[in-house]
């Protein structure tokens, strides 16, 4: 999993106001995914053919996103606040999670957190894993903050950082 870092906000974020709860992207939105990636997350981004499988009715993974905007979503590609993923199954994964620049900070990644850990047990996960930049104070608390704890190292996993691999018990 890739922490999260800096995307411009659009008319919703310069007011303020919290955005509704998530939407799941449509195939169409790959593009702007791959931008919002590229922003959030740089050299460690996913490229658009990455996000346009993804994004495809045959992709595995569960995605959401928040959204600037008001209204339907289906004929226009929105500002995208927030964007994660989770893989399914028993053992699921945290594929990645990226706020806004201008959101963080204010719970929306708590937010899409939540929302994915759920889509995961709506999915028949009993663990959900992910991993972590080790330097990022911040996304490391937030994890905390929801239960994860660390249960390992994968060394140089990013271009510039090892990841902390982290877990959560989500059996009922």
């Amino acid at each position: 999993m890739r922490p999260g870092a800096a995307a411009p906000g659009g008319r919703e974020a310069q007011r303020g106001v919290p955005p509704a709860g998530p939407v799941r992207p449509p195939a169409g939105w790959a593009g702007a995914a791959a931008a919002f990636d590229a922003r959030v997350f740089g050299p460690d981004a996913w490229p658009a053919s990455v996000w346009r499988y993804e994004l495809s009715d045959g992709a595995a993974g569960v995605y959401l996103a928040f959204v600037d905007g008001d209204g339907p979503y289906a004929s226009a590609v929105p500002g995208i606040l927030a964007l994660g993923g989770v893989s399914p199954g028993p053992e699921a994964e945290i594929l990645t999670i990226g706020v806004a620049e201008s959101w963080r900070g204010r719970g929306l990644g708590g937010r899409l957190l939540d929302e994915l850990v759920s889509a995961a047990v709506r999915e028949g996960a009993e663990t959900v894993f992910l991993e972590v930049r080790s330097r990022s104070e911040g996304a490391r608390a937030l994890y905390e903050g929801r239960g994860f704890v660390p249960v390992g190292l994968r060394r140089r996993y990013y271009r510039d950082d090892d990841a902390l691999v982290m877990r959560r018990d989500v059996r009922r």
